[in-house]
Formats: structure tokens, C-alpha cells, sequence
């Protein structure tokens, strides 16, 4: 618990200090599509296919459905990227994912990927976020992250606080040894839909 206290408090500290660099770029980017970002999301994702798969040398590889039983998770992520031009942003972030029905967490660490079809305030996006899982609780549950989806972002208000909410396909592979997943002889996949909102500073 000490891990995921101590990481909200860096994230939010994170937050408190672009949101200070983005009022002071205000005047200098009008339609905040220059330069240096910050993206602080809140996800829902909701699962509807689990599987285990499992390796042994009399048996090879057996792949088993798991019950999803209302699986869901929440999560918390914070992206620090370079727009390259109106229409191309690369970034990294980094979050936590609360899952629900089994009870566990995941600390991603991934590449994010933006394509924005209009150079304003307003735009319609496409982006994909792939990466790797973090091992925490015991070094069991690291492994891989792969989202791909479509977003608008516009401005809340006349300060032009811009909002950006995304819908997309949420993929992770979790290791249940501690290995690697390309070693690992057991591990999960999670397939999901994840609906985001989030602030772009």
C-alpha cells in the first residue's frame, strides 16, 4: 500500500507542476498542440475475455477460459510526451490499474502514440499505447500492455482547459510465475473495453 500512496502523491505533485508550465506557455500555444504535454487520465475498463495459459512438458501449451465475472478495473494514468507537429504527439506514461473480480494491480509503463486529424482546439484522434507491466506485490504480475483507440479533444471553457475523452481496445498479458511473458509457463491475457477522460495541459 506504501507504493501506490507514495504514487498518487508523485503523480499528483507531477500534475500541480505541469499544470503551473501550462499556464505560462498559455499565450505561446493557442490551441496547445506545440511542443511539450501532459495528458492526466482516469480509465474504466471492462473485461470481457480472460484466459490462462499454462506450459508443461507432457502437456505443451493448454489455454483455459477463465470467468470474467464482471471483471473491471480502474485506472489512473499520467502521459509526458512532445507534440512534433499539429498532427503527431509521442509521449510516455506511466499509471496503476486497480482491478475488481479478481482483486490484483498493474503499474504500466508504456509508449503512447497520438495522430489528431485537425490543427485547433477541437480534434478528433486516433492512438495506441503498448509497454510493459511493472512488477509489484511479490514480482508476479509483470507483463505487457497494448490499447488502440479513437478520442476527441475540445476545450471545457472559455480558459480553453482542454478535455480529452477516448474509447479503445484494452489488451494485457500478466505473468502469474514472475518471469518474463516470452519465459513465463503461466500467464494471463485480459481483453477489455477501456473508456477514458482525462485533461491535456
Amino acid at each position: 500500500m506504501n507504493k501506490f500512496r507514495n504514487l498518487i502523491i508523485l503523480l499528483t505533485i507531477s500534475l500541480l507542476s505541469i499544470n503551473t508550465n501550462a499556464q505560462d506557455e498559455k499565450e505561446k500555444d493557442e490551441f496547445r498542440n506545440k511542443g511539450y504535454f501532459n495528458i492526466t487520465r482516469l480509465s474504466y475498463i471492462a473485461v470481457y475475455n480472460a484466459e490462462l495459459e499454462t506450459y508443461s512438458p507432457s502437456e505443451g501449451v493448454v489455454v483455459t477460459d477463465l470467468p470474467t465475472n464482471k471483471a473491471h478495473a480502474f485506472s489512473l494514468q499520467t502521459i509526458n510526451g512532445y507534440f512534433f507537429n499539429p498532427y503527431f504527439s509521442a509521449g510516455i506514461g506511466i499509471g496503476l490499474d486497480g482491478y475488481k473480480n479478481p482483486t490484483f494491480n498493474t503499474l504500466p509503463a508504456f509508449l503512447d502514440l497520438r495522430a489528431y486529424f485537425n490543427d485547433g482546439l477541437s480534434s478528433p484522434y486516433l492512438y495506441t499505447n503498448f509497454g510493459t507491466l511493472i512488477k509489484i506485490e511479490g514480482g508476479k504480475n509483470n507483463g505487457t500492455i497494448f490499447n488502440f483507440g479513437f478520442g476527441y479533444k475540445f476545450p471545457l471553457n472559455e480558459n480553453r482547459l482542454i478535455f480529452v475523452s477516448d474509447l479503445s481496445y484494452s489488451y494485457k498479458t500478466i505473468s502469474n510465475d514472475g518471469l518474463s511473458i516470452r519465459n513465463s509457463e503461466s500467464y494471463s491475457s485480459l481483453k477489455g473495453a477501456m473508456l477514458s477522460i482525462g485533461i491535456l495541459f
